[in-house]
């Protein structure tokens, strides 16, 4: 069975440039520069028909790229944890985040009931890593920002769950329309 998520890649120079910033420390694993992603919605494991559907309904949404600008950093979890930037909500990527709920809702995928936090995890921390570090980290980077750049797509990952972590292939990727200039974002 297929463990999917849908999500917004990170352009190249910028997931290096923010995986640069991590404390250099047995324990800190970053995230691969070409996994760091804007998770929209995890769905989870789904038999192939219900991915069929899945992708379907995903095909139906007509959106605009959507601005994305990293503004600061945080950390999920104690004793180790997530090391995150997280992005600004604007209304273009709440909008797509509210469309991907539906198209999911019309393909039988139960709402999500968590609040979304839109951030890029950038590393996965052991609980033996020093927690002055971790906080050191997060206090030099709290105000870290970066230009924004703009999501021409989003994309439907298929995961799968390997030793060495999760490996995440693009199993459809869904074209946004340039905003119109008469009525920008």
């Amino acid at each position: 069975m297929p463990r999917l998520f849908v999500a917004l890649e990170t352009p190249p120079a910028l997931a290096a440039s923010l995986l640069a910033t991590l404390p250099r420390e047995r324990g800190v694993r970053p995230a691969p520069a070409a996994q760091v992603h804007l998770t929209l919605r995890f769905v989870g494991e789904v038999e192939d028909e219900r991915a069929a559907a899945i992708e379907e309904a995903l095909g139906t949404i007509a959106s605009a790229s959507v601005p994305v600008r990293v503004a600061g950093v945080g950390r999920f979890g104690r004793r180790g944890g997530i090391l995150w930037a997280g992005i600004a909500p604007s209304e273009p990527l709440l909008a797509l985040h509210g469309a991907i709920d539906l198209a999911l809702g019309d393909a039988g995928v139960e709402p999500d009931t968590r609040p979304f936090h839109p951030h890029l995890t950038l590393a996965r921390c052991a609980p033996h890593v020093p927690e002055p570090l971790l906080r050191e980290w997060v206090a030099a980077q709290r105000e870290l920002a970066c230009p924004p750049y703009a999501a021409r797509r989003f994309v439907l990952f298929e995961s799968r769950l390997q030793r060495q972590g999760a490996e995440h292939r693009c199993r459809r990727a869904f074209a946004l329309r340039e905003p119109d200039r008469d009525n920008p974002p």
